[in-house]
């Protein structure tokens, strides 16, 4: 499953010659293969300043081609159903430019991108004001993602762990199932 060597020179094309398109689709071979969790973790988001020439270059054009290639190829295959795929990040950027043409990190609000395992498609849930600041309607929370991404894999979210102390320590402690999305 490792040896994307072996794939051939149009399906590598297709999911473009960048780490992140390299990665995506080393990710779907590893989903074929049965691997029942993937990551993949691109750096280079952080664009504090001057940010205009990366994302138009780098970030948007390769995040999009290897999401969009990785989702098109595991339906073609009759693996998207039984696959989750989500693309986040850590946080949101800053609605607003900085003094350095950059973004700086801003944990009120961000995009997060599900496909596959049993989400129906084209749903939208939650929308921010007008300078996707803040959210103004139907907010969602890490808690609110970790449950309902736990829960599509098959993992129960109410598990509770013991430290070797006794002390419980829940898989989630709050959060809601996003039913909206299934």
């Amino acid at each position: 499953a490792f040896d994307i060597r072996l794939e051939n020179e149009t399906m590598k094309q297709r999911y473009g010659y960048t780490s992140l398109g390299q990665c995506s689709l080393l990710a779907r071979r590893l989903v074929e293969a049965g691997c029942r969790f993937v990551g993949i973790d691109h750096g280079s988001w952080d664009t504090h300043f001057d940010c205009f020439p990366s994302q138009e270059k780098d970030l948007f054009p390769h995040a999009d081609r290897a999401f969009s290639a990785l989702v098109t190829d595991l339906e073609e295959r009759g693996l998207l159903d039984s696959t989750l795929v989500v693309m986040m990040g850590e946080m949101g950027r800053t609605p607003r430019i900085n003094g350095r043409a950059g973004r700086d990190h801003w944990s009120q609000a961000q995009s997060v991108l599900f496909a596959g395992g049993g989400i129906r498609p084209g749903r939208i849930i939650g929308a921010t004001d007008k300078h996707a600041a803040f959210p103004v309607s139907d907010p969602v929370g890490v808690d609110d993602l970790l449950r309902t991404i736990l829960n599509l894999m098959g993992i129960d979210s109410e598990r509770i762990y013991r430290t070797p102390l006794g002390r419980p320590v829940p898989l989630v402690k709050d959060g809601r199932f996003l039913d909206e999305l299934v």
